[in-house]
């Protein structure tokens, strides 16, 4: 009796105890924080901080605004101001006179080829090269007027253009005392014979304003023609 009393009291004691468990008897209550004092501040795990505050955005980086496009007008060439137009020469033959023209083209200038050709002999000339302008061909021709040289005029056309005749002679000497008198009052008279002479070449060219005209004349000879005159 007693050893079935005991295994009773057992029994009931587990079962006691199972129920007690299952229960939730064992649970671990976790303690209720205490206040801390005013003043002290709380404890926070290591990264908690870190987590609480959110990251600052990046700021984004401002790329600079490209330069607006140029939406100019494409530069055009000014058309080369012109100072003078001279003929260069004369040549001995083609060869020299395309020498020259190279050079010419060098030094910044283009010439024509011009021809001249042959004639028979007719006398003498005397005369002035011509100027650059008719005008100034007519103001030459008053200064020589008031020098006492009635003999004078300004040729208006052809290879002659803006050129002032100074008269015409049978022969040499008399061209060349004439020459030399015309001379002698400042005036820088040239004498050449009318036809008898070969077929000549030339070079006739537009100056620009720019042009050096010393190593031009170190090319070749040259006189002052009409612009007009050329092609």
């Amino acid at each position: 009796m007693i050893l079935r009393a005991a295994i009773v009291f057992l029994l009931i004691l587990n079962l006691g105890i199972a129920t007690w468990w299952i229960g939730g008897g064992n649970a671990m209550h976790a303690p209720v924080p205490q206040p801390m004092p005013a003043g002290v501040p709380g404890l926070r795990l290591v990264g908690e901080g870190a987590a609480a505050t959110p990251a600052a955005p990046a700021s984004a980086t401002v790329l600079p605004s490209a330069p607006p496009a140029q939406t100019g007008t494409m530069a055009t060439t000014e058309p080369a101001v012109i100072d003078a137009c001279l003929r260069f020469g004369p040549f001995a033959d083609a060869a020299a006179r395309d020498a020259a023209r190279a050079a010419l083209r060098v030094a910044g200038v283009a010439a024509q080829p011009r021809e001249t050709p042959a004639r028979s002999g007719r006398g003498w000339k005397v005369y002035l090269p011509a100027f650059a302008s008719r005008e100034e061909a007519k103001a030459m021709g008053e200064r020589i007027k008031a020098a006492g040289i009635s003999d004078w005029y300004v040729m208006n056309e052809g290879e002659d253009a803006n050129t002032i005749a100074l008269g015409r002679y049978g022969g040499e000497d008399a061209a060349r005392r004439r020459e030399a008198e015309l001379k002698a009052k400042g005036f820088a008279a040239q004498a050449e014979p009318l036809g008898d002479t070969r077929a000549q070449s030339w070079l006739d060219a537009r100056l620009p304003a720019n042009a050096n005209r010393a190593a031009l004349a170190a090319i070749s000879p040259s006189k002052t023609v009409d612009c007009a005159t050329l092609r």
